[in-house]
């Protein structure tokens, strides 16, 4: 019993042995990333309220209070996120703003992760939190609300306020687009915004001091997010008052009695009062002077005063004259403007006269109207030679368009209908009139002018394309937008404006057409689409235009390397250059290579040998068959004495290398030991062309030559080692030479050429 017990336990410890060594065996991982990397990165909406968990860490371990084996803490302690306890998620603990204007638009902490039973130090493990933009600012107005005088001369389609301007606090794009309209209203109809995307007012409508001083009209702005931001303003239009108004007298129609006897200077009493007018500019109220409009036999008889409008008699009046009624013709004008002025008719008759019989002044009437002319208003008058008569009787005959017009007692031809130049641009028909006596007929002509009343309209409020093909390139159509205008003989020009609008075309038949495939950074383009028609003034109407592209089109496009992008271009050019610049560097060495190769003259006169600046040179022996060696100032008996081939300096801090030709043994080799320094084989004997080639440099007295050329100072080394061999055995001659200077000897038969040419070379 008690040895299995043993046993029992010695089978425990085994496998805790075991255990322990596997243990020790697995890497610990604790406080690494999961994805292998160094640094955690999390996108965050700005909207994101207080308390939210924005991401959770992926390290491996666990933070848990009972249990774990790691421990998660900030570095920074006024961070704007926090670790929940036990867990690896992260909260805010302050609101972020991608504008940095209520809280941080990106934040940048450390966690420090330690592990626990281990003396290891913390990891540190950088943590970047971006924050992603919302639509949460609406867009402001700068110096609102806005104020505008203006004149009311001023002209249907004139741009009257550039200022209008709101500025969306949200990061660039549809979050910040800001669109501007008028709001409906009494008097919205007075302006339009030229495009929606600028802040620009036209006039749409005329302005008339005399009926509207001032207004107010309601103006948005509005962005593109869904659901979109906005604000209001108010725009207070003052109108001031211009000379537009022609003077108007009292009345239209005076009469006056001629007294029974009358003389020079009497003054007419006049019905129903005295002659006057007044200006109606209420704001300018400008002087008016007072005149006849004729100088007809009638007016002879007649004087105005200038300034009060007093008829008097100018002279006497036969009693057989002015048996029948005279119609004078009163003109009012302004003193400041004689282009403004009013007429009226004063009818001078003797007391019991019988009057003329009735007719009209004119045959015929014509007037231009505008389309827009409001119902009810009096196109032309129609004028007898009775205008005071009460009995007279008006009536129009107009088979072809009846109801469409009317005239009162005073012969005011009245407008019932509205016209519409695109319906019918003319009218005629005639007019009537009747004292119950006689009568007289007129023919009346009515010329409708066009107005450029319709604004273009296009078939939908907003137009959203969707670009299915993976494929779309420059040339594609994406879609296809509708416009038309109810004016007779307009015409309709579309184009596009707004952020994406350089990616596009449009054209005369409303199809979006795809150009520039390289400015494209989205999968979805914002733009507006303007229809102006070609009236006087033009209208306009916009409509949002929303094109969504395939995410592989996008990726595609914005890279800038891409065939036909901009850098692609760039990188085309530059290659070009570079090619252009390697071709005439090449031409270059060419040339050089041509033009600068050393002449065949310059060379070594000796075949086989390297390029020398020295060249071998034949001497003259002196008398006694003696040549003095200008290097080592040392006398050699019987013959010239041929010296050591010496290398350029550039072989200095070679080893010397010597070498033997023949049987003889090298002792230099032999003192050396082993072969470690090899020596260089001697130089090839000359041919006979190149002996014969070989100058002669004449030597004077003082062993130089008489050519000038002497040995640089300090050119001979100072110490001199004797490098010797048995000229009986050898055929050998002693040689001097340099350690830094490999040295090489003569041959037999190299010596015996050298005696024969009495040759010294010198290196």
């Amino acid at each position: 019993m008690a040895s299995a017990y043993l046993r029992y336990l010695g089978v425990v410890w085994i496998l805790l042995l075991m255990h322990q060594t596997v243990l020790a065996q697995i890497p610990d991982n604790r406080c690494y990333l999961e994805s292998g990397g160094s640094a955690e990165s999390f996108f965050v909406s700005e909207d994101q309220p207080v308390g939210a968990v924005i991401g959770t860490l992926r390290i491996y371990g666990d933070p848990s209070d009972r249990g774990g084996n790691i421990v998660l803490r900030l570095k920074e302690l006024d961070s704007p996120v926090r670790i929940l306890p036990g867990t690896k998620n992260l909260t805010l603990t302050r609101r972020l703003d991608k504008e940095g204007v209520d809280g941080p638009s990106s934040v940048y902490v450390n966690v420090i992760c330690d592990r626990k039973r281990t003396a290891d130090p913390g990891f540190v493990i950088p943590v970047n939190i971006r924050v992603t933009d919302v639509n949460d600012n609406a867009p402001q107005f700068i110096n609102a609300p806005y104020v505008l005088n203006i004149s009311e001369v001023t002209v249907v389609g004139t741009r009257v306020l550039q200022g209008v301007r709101a500025v969306d606090a949200d990061q660039n794009g549809p979050y910040s687009t800001v669109q501007y309209s008028v709001l409906p209203g009494p008097h919205s109809d007075y302006f339009v915004f030229v495009n929606g995307l600028e802040g620009t007012l036209l006039l749409r409508k005329p302005l008339d001091y005399e009926t509207l001083t001032n207004f107010s009209v309601a103006i948005r702005a509005q962005d593109q997010g869904s659901p979109p931001q906005r604000s209001d303003t108010v725009l207070y239009v003052n109108v001031i008052d211009a000379d537009d108004q022609n003077p108007r007298f009292y009345d239209d129609r005076y009469t006056a009695i001629l007294p029974d006897n009358p003389t020079q200077g009497t003054r007419l009493t006049i019905h129903p009062r005295d002659i006057a007018a007044y200006d109606q500019d209420i704001g300018i109220n400008a002087a008016i002077f007072y005149s006849f409009n004729s100088a007809g036999t009638d007016y002879r008889y007649f004087d105005i005063d200038r300034n009060t409008g007093h008829v008097t008699i100018k002279r006497s009046i036969p009693d057989d004259d002015l048996n029948q009624p005279a119609t004078l013709v009163v003109r009012a004008t302004q003193f400041d403007n004689a282009d403004r002025y009013a007429l009226a008719t004063l009818t001078v008759s003797r007391e019991g006269a019988i009057p003329r019989e009735l007719q009209f002044l004119q045959k015929s009437y014509l007037a231009g109207v505008l389309e827009n002319a409001p119902v009810n208003s009096i196109l032309l008058t129609v004028v007898t030679n009775k205008p005071r008569d009460k009995r007279l009787r008006f009536a129009l005959e107009d088979v072809i368009h009846p109801g469409m017009f009317g005239i009162n007692a005073a012969g005011d031809i009245i407008l019932r209908q509205p016209l519409d130049y695109e319906m019918e641009d003319f009218y005629s028909f005639l007019v009537h009139v009747s004292d119950g006596r006689t009568n007289d007929t007129a023919q009346v002509n009515i010329s409708v002018l066009n107005v450029n009343d319709w604004d273009p309209r296009f078939r939908y409020p907003q137009y959203e394309f969707f670009v299915s093909n993976p494929g779309v390139s420059p040339g594609d159509i994406v879609g296809r937008v509708e416009a038309a205008d109810g004016d007779r003989g307009d015409f309709i020009t579309l184009t596009l404006r707004g952020p994406a609008a350089r990616m596009f075309d449009i054209s005369d038949s409303g199809d979006i057409i795809l150009v520039d495939m390289t400015l494209l950074n989205s999968s979805t383009a914002h733009m507006v689409a303007v229809a102006t028609d070609s009236g006087i003034p033009p209208r306009q109407a916009t409509v949002p235009v929303i094109v969504h592209f395939p995410e592989s089109v996008v990726q595609t496009a914005g890279s800038s390397w891409a065939p036909g992008g901009t850098s692609f271009l760039l990188m085309v050019v530059f290659g070009a250059l570079l090619g252009i610049l390697g071709l005439i560097i090449v031409m270059l060495i060419l040339y050089i290579y041509k033009h600068k190769r050393p002449k065949s003259g310059n060379r070594a006169g000796t075949k086989g040998y390297m390029n020398n600046p020295i060249q071998h040179e034949k001497l003259s022996p002196s008398a006694g068959g003696k040549v003095e060696n200008p290097v080592f100032h040392n006398q050699q008996e019987g013959g010239a004495y041929h010296t050591a081939t010496v290398k350029s300096i550039m072989a200095r801090n070679t080893p010397s290398r010597t070498s033997m030709r023949g049987n003889c043994t090298n002792p230099l080799a032999q003192g050396l030991g082993s072969g470690k320094h090899k020596v260089a084989p001697a130089p090839p004997q000359l041919p006979d062309d190149a002996r014969a080639s070989t100058p002669t440099i004449p030597i004077d007295n003082n062993n130089q030559p008489k050519n000038g050329v002497s040995w640089p100072s300090g050119s001979i080394p100072r110490r001199v080692k004797k490098l010797s061999w048995d000229d009986e055995s050898c055929q050998q001659k002693k040689l001097e030479m340099d350690p830094d200077v490999s040295v090489t000897p003569l041959t037999g038969q190299e010596e015996q050429s050298s005696d024969q040419m009495n040759l010294t070379v010198y290196f």
